[in-house]
């Protein structure tokens, strides 16, 4: 039975995803600025509440088809946790390019009302299009988001 135990522990451990960070100093400044020009966008709209529907020219297909009524109501959530938008700060990259074709920056953002750290995590696709932007409670383990 110990045996069994040491066995399941090991392969428990053996398992464990570990990602790959890439340093910021190897990301061009080009790369850097288009990330957090998106970023800050999007969250923008937020205060001003002039929704534009995004283009399969910068994002993938699946972002491309987020409505307007669900970007208002993503922005009713943050505004009413957080207040509005003031800026953020890239932390870090995560290297996901071998599993999903995509670089995660990580960001920690400011709001008006932080009664936590957030996260802003954006998603860039190989191709240069956006895949995705979460916002969440910071966490300093990159965990993935589900």
């Amino acid at each position: 039975m110990i045996r069994l135990l040491f066995f399941c522990f090991l392969l428990f451990v053996s398992c464990k995803t570990t990602y790959r960070r890439i340093d910021l100093g190897n990301i061009t400044e080009s790369e850097k600025q288009k990330v957090y020009n998106f970023g800050k966008r999007i969250l923008e709209t937020c205060k001003t509440r002039q929704f534009v529907q995004l283009s399969e020219r910068e994002v993938t297909q699946g972002l491309a088809k987020l409505s307007l009524s669900e970007m208002q109501h993503a922005c009713d959530v943050l505004d009413e946790r957080n207040g509005k938008f003031i800026d953020m700060e890239l932390v870090e990259v995560v290297d996901d390019t071998y599993v999903n074709g995509t670089k995660i920056y990580r960001y920690k953002a400011n709001f008006e009302r932080n009664d936590f750290v957030n996260e802003v995590r954006i998603w860039l696709k190989n191709d240069g299009k956006f895949a995705g932007i979460i916002w969440r409670e910071w966490k300093d383990e990159y965990v993935p988001y589900k």
